[in-house]
């Protein structure tokens, strides 16, 4: 090789990247381009300055190199201070934020370009660092460590491809009131000090030793084991693919991943991100480091179902959400019968890889399932069909039934019956509601039969309660279920149907606070976007509506509008904007066979009246719906009319009597009555006032709304 192109010489490498490229390319093409190219240029202009030079910028890498590592990390630093500034001004959803990994090592240089371990080994660490964050390798760390007033975070040693040897991490923490701290990192002891470490060694071993006893006891009697780490783990399982040859096992597999994900949600310090989330990604092309980067987890569990009659052959891998490395991974060729015995495995098996121990071991049949195979498989089809609305509900409950009469005591399908009732109450014409809600109640009670002392079933029952208008029971039941179990409040509809009915009662910021919980544990849940939308706008913060509706057009795109439209819909009713509504298209029933009516009251009403009296086709939400709009034409006895009525079909609508546009409304005498009959006074004494005061006590047995 000619000596004057090739050069072998020790540098720092500094190696960056935009985190969420992909999403911010697929939201907005033009402006990701724009920004990235100011970004870019701010970034190279401090590399000059601090004596670097860009090797290379493909796409929304910077390559750069470095003859003095120190002045490498403090480049790394003020890249990401003048970043953080720059995106102050940025809504969060638009702001294009680096990471930036930096290793000292031997690098090759040839025509112009870098090769060789270093340049390696810095695109991995790049990997480890957070949004806004910068990673270092050991090396790095070991050069620097005393010329720096930061803290340094220790990752522990990774695998780097082609490199024999495990790579040490550091992450860059840069706040200097921790100076030359390092979290997590074992120091090295003197000569005189191995004497006391070998002792306690010895000490560990037997502990370790007796630990491992204790684990296989705590197994056999079911009991919960300590974590062996601090720090959460976090993880999202994706769907498992369907490689049946028949296309109607999906529902079974759709079923199979979300019991999975159950079973992994049970485990105390594990972060297991929701099944929306997670099953949003069903089919997509993405990389394993993209979907990681996306759901913000450091793990992916994903895998495969073949399934012959009740022959099964299941895969299931654990891969390391920085670099896609394969973890653990494990086929099982198995019967039906052995399904829970999987499921199990699969749990405890990620668990261990993930350092965090779970006594799993325990029957199915008592945390609310079955030892009929059949009838779970049926659940799992239910489940998966009912979760993706691909069939009406009910073709579910026939599907859920079938399961029950194979096992009249399997509390799991109970609980899903109960919950398909619920939804068929209130999407419904009403005279179908009370002979679903009476089914609701038996259900709910059923799951508390064979489960006293489980969450489900009183979860259940506040839910039944909820849409019953018994405010102070909901409350009741659904304060015993996170007295039972805390963190059964993550799984899908529960901390939803909480925030719903405080939502309902006035508690605005309450139901917002729950909400921001779920949507950090479940990102790309749309309804739970929809509804943080709609306590934005009751509790009048406008700012935050805007950006959150920013943001979700960033993670689904345009037709996240039609999404959101019902919210933005009832907070512009408030306004009284009728050119916008005008332009507003498929957002309900109602409000598409008015909309041509906004500026003609008269004609509006007639209309609502003759809807309203369409008793056939009429839901709790279109009723619901009419009382916003005859507010909004002008008449809040209609409204105040049209409200009771929908709320004796299914309190949730509530929410809407908190409208802007229901102002009238709420100052009609009548209101008050209205407010007492169905319970809120009494629930408001009890446990408080809204928090907006839209609502509040005067004297002792009087109150005012505004």
């Amino acid at each position: 090789m000619n000596q004057d192109r090739t050069k072998r010489k020790l540098s720092a490498i500094f190696s960056a990247d935009v985190v969420g490229y992909s999403r911010l390319m697929e939201a907005d093409e033009a402006w990701t381009i724009k920004s990235l190219e100011e970004n870019k240029s701010l970034i190279s202009n401090l590399i000059e300055d601090y004596h670097g030079r860009v090797i290379d910028a493909p796409g929304d890498n910077i390559l750069a190199e470095f003859s003095s590592i120190t002045n490498a990390v403090e480049c790394a630093v003020k890249v990401q201070q003048e970043l953080k500034k720059k995106n102050a001004n940025i809504v969060e959803n638009r702001r294009m934020e680096f990471r930036i990994g930096i290793n000292l090592g031997e690098i090759v240089e040839e025509g112009g370009k870098i090769y060789g371990s270093g340049v390696n080994i810095a695109a991995r660490i790049e990997g480890l660092s957070k949004s806004g964050g910068i990673c270092i390798s050991g090396r790095t760390y070991d050069h620097i460590k005393s010329k720096f007033d930061y803290c340094y975070e220790y990752l522990g040693e990774h695998d780097v491809k082609n490199i024999s040897e495990p790579i040490r991490a550091y992450r860059v923490l840069m706040e200097p009131e921790a100076a030359k701290k390092v979290i997590g990192e074992k120091k090295p002891t003197s000569r005189t000090s191995n004497r006391i470490a070998m002792t306690a060694i010895i000490i560990l071993v037997i502990i370790a030793a007796g630990s491992i006893i204790w684990n296989i006891l705590s197994r056999k009697t079911g009991k919960m084991v300590t974590i062996t780490e601090q720090t959460p783990k976090s993880i999202a399982v994706l769907p498992f693919v369907n490689l049946s040859s028949d296309p109607e096992q999906v529902y079974f597999v759709d079923g199979l991943s979300e019991e999975i994900l159950n079973s992994l949600a049970q485990i105390p310090n594990l972060n297991v991100t929701g099944r929306t989330s997670s099953f949003s990604f069903k089919g997509s092309n993405k990389k394993v480091q993209e979907i990681a980067n996306e759901l913000g987890v450091e793990n992916i569990l994903e895998g495969s179902v073949r399934k012959a009659g009740n022959a099964l052959r299941i895969t299931a891998q654990l891969l390391r959400g920085a670099d896609g490395f394969h973890l653990w991974s494990k086929t099982y060729d198995r019967e039906l019968k052995d399904i829970f015995e999987v499921q199990e495995d699969i749990a405890t098996s990620v668990a261990d890889e993930l350092r965090v121990t779970f006594g799993i071991d325990r029957s199915y049949r008592q945390f609310g399932g079955t030892d009929n195979m059949e009838a779970y498989e049926l659940y799992l089809v239910a489940l998966g069909r009912f979760r993706s609305g691909e069939l009406t509900l009910g073709h579910t409950l026939e599907i859920l039934e079938a399961a029950l009469e194979l096992d009249p005591k399997f509390s799991d399908a109970w609980k899903l019956k109960m919950e398909t009732h619920i939804e068929i109450s209130s999407e419904a014409p009403a005279k179908y509601s009370d002979t679903n809600l009476d089914a609701a109640l038996i259900a709910a009670q059923k799951v508390i039969e064979l489960g006293p002392n489980l969450p489900a079933g009183y979860f259940a029952l506040g839910n039944y309660e909820t849409v019953r208008g018994n405010w102070i029971d909901a409350e009741l039941n659904y304060r015993k279920a996170l007295q039972l179990q805390p963190e059964i409040i993550q799984q899908a509809g529960i901390g939803f149907n909480m925030a719903v009915m405080y939502m309902a009662i006035g508690h605005y910021k309450k139901s917002s606070e729950l909400i921001e919980e779920l949507i950090r544990n479940d990102p790309l849940d749309r309804p739970f976007r929809r509804l943080y939308i709609v306590s934005l706008s009751l509790l009048g913060n406008i700012q935050g509506l805007e950006n959150e509706v920013g943001r979700g057009k960033l993670l689904f795109g345009d037709e996240w509008e039609t999404f959101i439209g019902w919210a933005i819909v009832y907070h512009r009713l408030g306004t009284g904007d009728p050119v916008s509504l005008a332009k507003t298209e498929d957002y309900s029933y109602i409000f598409n066979a008015v909309k041509e009516h906004l500026d003609s009251p008269k004609e509006g009403l007639s209309l609502l009246h003759q809807l309203y009296s369409d008793e056939d086709n009429l839901s709790e939400v279109n009723i619901t719906d009419i009382a916003l709009f005859a507010a909004y034409f002008g008449d809040p006895d209609f409204a105040i009319d049209a409200m009771e009525r929908g709320v004796k079909i299914h309190a949730r609508g509530l929410f809407k009597i908190w409208y802007p546009v229901m102002k009238k409304v709420r100052q009609l005498p009548r209101f008050k009555e209205f407010v007492r009959e169905i319970g809120l006074v009494e629930y408001w004494n009890e446990f408080g006032w809204p928090d907006t005061n839209i609502c509040r006590p005067v004297g002792d047995d009087d109150f005012v709304c505004d």
